[in-house]
């Protein structure tokens, strides 16, 4: 049966404001364990900050501050009883029992005697366990130990039952090991991914690793992504402007999709410079734009740091030669995910169009390969852009240069991700007519 029961909470030692000293410290490093300087470190609670040095050391501290607590005792921390709930952070190991007395101070019973090590607990006392409206508790840790007045009242909110069934699902005499937090840092840094890590206490030393963006450097564009940032279900087609106008407008907006698209994926991207993997006759200088030589140097990874290729030497292989082989034969978009199979809860697509304009050394194909620069969506008559393959055919030969393998019939935009063959439906002008959706690479530059 459910009844309807108050909690009123009289603590003896009484609930007050207590001075907290902080004093938090630590280093920021990265995934190959070098120390991050620049990284502004925020205790978030408190809105303190710290900005690390050369050598990624952070220091937070204050004088005292005040902090509401319930109950503090030492070697215990933020002690509280809530519904039947007692919680409490032990900063070292120590011997912890629960006792229950009446207003005389008889013993009643002891609800649990336990060796618990250092971490956040919860302890519930079983229903049925309080028979008169109002009890002492005294929550012991080692030779210190914290007492206050439990009350049931009639009026309450809260619900309790007093079910056979409802007690036997309490376990009695066990600790439940809770995650300690009583505040978090966040912490930033311009070249790596923001992360936020729980503090369990305010004196405490904390090292931090944050994620690098320099690892995540290649991806080709998702059809998601595309759809997203185009407005439309067929994507954008030939052009790519995306806002941009003036000469070289379609090679400066497909950049800026790049871009917009990596930072999605890994918020701070968007730092890097980011580049298409598309030739054109006339970039924003007048002069020919050859793709390989837009994308640095190297070396390059996947959004999950798997090697693509060290340099332009492996890269400009059929399949990239330095490779990760999780991704050589099927190039992974945004998120990592292979593009082959872009929902891993669906099956395969056919998608192995990629729009380059380029020829297998990643140089301009021709004066007809690049939808006029990237910039025309027009159908029959109009360009034929260029286009490798994200993963190989070999029901067509065996055909797998990711740069340069075959003319699209047209700029407009559309999608065909069912037909298994390269030659696509007759008199379908669209950029994806034939196994594609107008997706095209993206290259972070990596200094």
């Amino acid at each position: 049966m459910l009844r309807t029961i108050g909690v009123y909470l009289i603590f003896l030692i009484g609930t007050a404001v207590s001075a907290e000293t902080i004093n938090l410290r630590g280093t920021v490093s990265s995934q190959n364990g070098k120390p991050v300087s620049g990284a502004v470190v925020t205790l978030k609670n408190h809105n303190i900050a710290d900005t690390t040095g050369t050598d990624g050391a952070y220091s937070i501290q204050s004088g005292t501050i005040s902090v509401n607590t319930t109950a503090k005792i030492p070697n215990i921390e933020n002690i509280s009883l809530n519904n039947g709930n007692i919680k409490f952070n032990l900063i070292k190991p120590a011997q912890v029992s629960i006792d229950m007395f009446d207003l005389s101070g008889n013993l009643l019973k002891r609800e649990l005697g336990s060796y618990a090590t250092a971490g956040t607990y919860q302890y519930k006392i079983p229903a049925g366990s309080i028979a008169s409206n109002m009890v002492t508790i005294r929550v012991s840790v080692g030779g210190h130990s914290s007492t206050f007045k439990y009350m049931q009242l009639a009026d309450g909110r809260h619900s309790l039952s007093n079910s056979a069934a409802a007690i036997r699902s309490t376990t009695s005499g066990t600790l439940a090991k809770m995650a300690a937090t009583v505040d978090s840092l966040k912490v930033t840094a311009p070249t790596c991914l923001s992360k936020s890590v729980p503090v369990s206490s305010y004196d405490s030393e904390l090292d931090v690793t944050l994620d690098t963006l320099a690892y995540f450097s290649f991806f080709i564009t998702s059809l998601k992504a595309l759809r997203e940032l185009s407005g439309s279900p067929k994507g954008f087609g030939g052009d790519l402007r995306f806002g941009k106008t003036g000469q070289g407008a379609g090679i400066l907006g497909a950049d800026s999709i790049c871009s917009c698209i990596a930072e999605k994926s890994m918020p701070g991207s968007k730092v890097k410079q980011w580049r298409a993997f598309l030739s054109a006759s006339k970039g924003p200088d007048g002069k020919q734009v050859n793709a390989i030589e837009r994308i640095g140097s190297g070396p390059w990874y996947d959004r999950k740091g798997r090697l693509l290729a060290n340099n332009t030497s492996e890269l400009l292989k059929d399949r990239p030669s330095g490779a990760d082989m999780t991704i050589k034969n099927d190039f992974p978009n945004e998120e990592g995910i292979p593009n082959h199979q872009p929902d891993p809860s669906k099956p395969v697509v056919d998608n192995h169009l990629t729009i380059t304009g380029s020829d297998n050394k990643g140089k301009l194909y021709g004066s007809n390969c690049t939808c006029e620069d990237w910039t025309s969506k027009s159908g029959q008559g109009g360009s034929k852009p260029r286009a490798g393959l994200s993963w190989p055919q070999a029901f067509t030969g065996g055909m797998k240069n990711w740069i340069s393998v075959w003319d699209m019939p047209g700029c407009e935009p559309g999608i065909d991700s069912t037909d298994a063959s390269m030659g696509g439906s007759p008199g379908v002008y669209t950029i994806g007519n034939g196994g594609g959706y107008g997706g095209f690479y993206c290259f972070g530059l990596n200094k």
